[in-house]
């Protein structure tokens, strides 16, 4: 987050503004999620897969929660009501909507973590902690690690509805933070990180040679970046096509109780693509409007 915007971080993690806003796809994509979890944890356990039982916990929703997941999932059926002027829209990048993903991802789920394969599933949603240059806890889930022999492998699930950009995997924070993980909880580095893109069924990999030491540098330079934002009491907004989905942003339809906090915004939207901004980021106003106001006392 802070890399996309240091202000949202500020409103978010200096000033603790945190929402509760929902959108289709931060649900369905718990509930794809969750559903995968199971189908795993029936595997590792040596059970045949109930495909009944998950498609009904697809369909009817998920009640039982976790460490990560501390609320009921709505299943397809409960958000297709509640979203019913998106469900059956077509996305600008894959085409496909909603109810043609929910097809694919049947397929995926069917599919995946097939019992023939030599990677086998081991940890699903694995929690982790662990202290980064002895002055940041970094503390996250991560979604599966399958096992061949002594090699782990991370497995990262995404909803999104096209692959990334693969120049941009190459130092993935989230991987590079992943396998800094496993080599603290197991002691080795995992041999393969994996997005899988589970509505438009494809894989991309991350982590190329050299990885390692363009980590460090990443996270080296983000953690300095916040660091002097901290000591300069100064977050600058960066105003792109993001600022639509921010929950800090009047411009992002599912925003609810601080969609007015931030005036920096961009007003690109997927249906009016623009470079405008709401306001332009001033320092020098900023900081002048920032200094505690004198009380007058007579």
């Amino acid at each position: 987050m802070f890399k996309n915007c240091p202000y949202q971080y500020q409103l978010k993690y200096i000033e603790e503004k945190y929402s509760d806003d929902t959108t289709i796809a931060l649900e369905l994509g718990s509930l794809c999620h969750a559903v995968l979890e199971h189908k795993g944890k029936m595997i590792a356990a040596g059970k045949e897969v109930n495909y009944e039982k998950l498609e009904d916990m697809l369909n009817n929703g998920i009640t039982e929660t976790d460490e990560k997941t501390k609320t009921a999932l709505p299943g397809i059926n409960k958000l297709k009501r509640k979203y019913f002027d998106l469900w059956y829209a077509p996305d600008n990048a894959s085409g496909a909507s909603y109810e043609e993903k929910i097809q694919t991802f049947l397929k995926v789920l069917y599919s995946e973590m097939p019992l023939e394969s030599t990677w086998q599933p081991v940890y699903f949603e694995k929690p982790f902690e662990f202290v980064y240059d002895n002055k940041v806890i970094i503390k996250g889930f991560i979604d599966r690690i399958d096992k061949q022999g002594n090699c782990l492998r991370t497995i990262d699930y995404k909803t999104s509805k096209k692959v990334y950009d693969q120049k941009k995997l190459a130092t993935s924070l989230q991987f590079g933070i992943y396998a800094l993980a496993i080599l603290n909880d197991f002691g080795v580095l995992p041999s393969e990180s994996i997005y899988r893109f589970i509505l438009i069924d494809d894989i991309q990999y991350a982590l190329t040679k050299g990885w390692e030491n363009r980590l460090i540098k990443a996270l080296d330079n983000v953690f300095e970046s916040i660091e002097s934002c901290q000591e300069k009491k100064t977050f600058i907004p960066k105003a792109t096509p993001l600022c639509y989905w921010c929950s800090f942003c009047r411009n992002n339809p599912d925003a609810s109780i601080y969609k007015n906090e931030c005036e920096y915004y961009s007003k690109w939207t997927p249906f009016q693509k623009t470079f405008e901004v709401n306001k332009k980021w001033n320092a020098l106003e900023k900081s002048i409007n920032d200094k505690p106001k004198r009380k007058l006392i007579f």
